[in-house]
C-alpha cells in the first residue's frame, strides 16, 4: 500500500502559486499516463491597497483561504510574483566566467532598478543570441528583496513551503515544452504569446530553451480600459463583459453576450489588437535577423486573455502564420477537461492557468531529471 502511495505522490507536482495584480491562482498538477490532470485548484482575489505591503494580514488571509479550499497534496510550492513587481529586460555583455557574469548582472540590475545592490535579487538566462564583438544577449530578471520577502512570508504564513521562485515566462516555457526536452528537440522552434493582465510576453523556444523573451505593453487591463471608455461602462463592468466573451465555446462566442454588443466591443478594441499584432511581428523579425532566418513553425496563444475573439486572427494575418490556442500535443485540451470538472473552484478560461500549471510542473521536471541521472549511474 505504501509503495502505491509513493508512486501516487511521485506523479503529483508541487503547488503552483501565481500572483497577479488582480488575484492569486493556486494549481497542483498530476501527471497521469502522459496527460496532465488537476490534483488541486483554488483562486482568491487580491486585496487592493495603495502601497505594496500595506495590508499583509489581508494578503495572508486570502492565501490561507485559497490553500484550505484547494484540496492540495502536500505543502511544497513554487511561487511567481506579479509581473508589475519584477523587472525583465535584455542586455548584451561580453563573454566571462559564470561567477563574474552573475556579479555583473547584479550590478546591472542595481542600476536599472535604482536600488542598492544588496537590496535586490537578480538572476539571468543566456538566450544564445550573439551581437557585435562577441557580446552575448542576457535576459535579466530582478526584484527588490523586500518585495520578495513580503510574498514569501505570506505564502509561509498561509501554510505552504516555498521551494523556489520562478518567472511567469519560465513557467510558460516549461508547460509548452513538456514534449521537447530531448537533445534532438532543440531544432523544434515554436513561438508563444502569453496575454496577461498588465502586459503580454513573446517567447521563442528552441526545444525547451528560451531563445527570445520580450515584454509587450498591451494586456487585458488595456482592453478593459478601452471598452470602459468607448462604451461608457464602469471599469469593473467592462472587465466582466470581456470575461463573458472569453468564456465562450470553440468559436469564441458566448450566447449570453448580445451580438450587437459583441461587435461594439470588438470594434473598440480592434486598434489595440492590431497594435499588439504589430509588436509580435517586430519580435518575429528581430528573431529572424538575430538567428539568421530561422522561423517558428507556428505561434501559440496562451494566458488569461488569449481567447479574446479576433486576436488569433489578427496575429495570424499580420505574421502570415497559423496561430493556435494549444500546443501540438493538446496539453491544454487535456488539462481543460480536468479544470472544467473543478469549475466551481476556479475561474477564467483554461489558458489562464498556464502559468500556474508551469509552476507546478517544475518539481515534476526536476524529479524526472533525477530519475534519468539515477538510471544512468546504475547503468554505468
Amino acid at each position: 500500500m505504501q509503495k502505491f502511495l509513493d508512486r501516487f505522490r511521485d506523479g503529483v507536482g508541487c503547488v503552483g502559486v501565481e500572483f497577479t495584480d488582480r488575484l492569486v491562482r493556486l494549481l497542483q498538477i498530476r501527471s497521469w499516463k502522459g496527460s496532465l490532470d488537476v490534483a488541486g485548484v483554488s483562486t482568491q482575489p487580491m486585496p487592493m491597497t495603495a502601497e505594496p505591503g500595506a495590508d499583509q494580514e489581508a494578503l495572508v488571509a486570502r492565501l490561507r483561504s485559497a490553500v484550505v479550499a484547494g484540496g492540495f497534496v502536500g505543502r511544497r510550492c513554487v511561487v511567481a510574483l506579479p509581473r508589475s513587481e519584477v523587472q525583465i529586460y535584455t542586455t548584451r555583455l561580453p563573454e566571462m566566467p559564470l561567477d563574474e557574469l552573475a556579479e555583473a548582472v547584479k550590478w546591472e540590475a542595481s542600476e536599472r532598478l535604482g536600488r542598492e545592490r544588496d537590496s535586490i535579487e537578480a538572476d539571468f538566462i543566456r538566450t544564445g543570441a550573439m551581437g557585435e564583438g562577441g557580446r552575448q544577449e542576457i535576459l535579466i530578471v530582478a526584484t527588490g528583496t523586500d518585495i520578495l520577502e513580503r510574498r514569501l512570508n505570506a505564502v509561509m504564513a498561509a501554510g505552504l513551503r516555498p521551494m523556489a521562485v520562478d518567472t511567469h515566462f519560465g513557467a510558460i516555457a516549461r508547460v509548452m515544452s513538456r514534449q521537447h526536452r530531448r537533445e534532438a528537440d532543440q531544432g523544434s522552434i515554436r513561438a508563444v504569446i502569453e496575454i496577461g493582465d498588465v502586459g503580454s510576453t513573446m517567447l521563442v523556444l528552441h526545444g525547451e530553451q528560451i531563445a527570445l523573451c520580450r515584454s509587450l505593453d498591451i494586456g487585458g487591463n488595456h482592453l478593459d480600459a478601452r471598452v470602459s471608455e468607448h462604451l461608457g461602462l464602469e471599469l469593473e463592468a467592462a472587465a466582466d463583459l470581456r470575461q463573458h466573451r472569453l468564456q465562450g465555446d470553440q468559436n469564441h462566442q458566448d450566447a449570453s453576450v448580445d451580438p450587437a454588443t459583441d461587435r461594439a466591443v470588438h470594434e473598440c478594441i480592434r486598434p489595440l489588437l492590431e497594435e499588439l499584432s504589430r509588436d509580435v511581428l517586430m519580435c518575429m523579425r528581430y528573431y529572424g535577423v538575430t538567428f539568421k532566418g530561422q522561423k517558428p513553425a507556428k505561434l501559440m496563444l496562451t494566458g488569461a486573455h488569449a481567447c479574446e475573439p479576433g486576436l488569433a486572427a489578427a496575429i495570424s494575418q499580420r505574421c502570415e502564420m497559423p496561430v493556435d490556442l494549444d500546443d501540438e500535443h493538446g496539453t491544454f485540451s487535456h488539462l481543460g477537461t480536468s479544470l472544467s470538472q473543478a469549475r466551481s473552484r476556479s475561474n477564467g478560461p483554461h489558458s489562464a492557468w498556464s502559468i500556474a500549471a508551469g509552476l507546478s510542473l517544475r518539481s515534476l521536471a526536476a524529479r524526472r531529471t533525477r530519475r534519468i541521472n539515477t538510471k544512468l549511474e546504475r547503468a554505468a
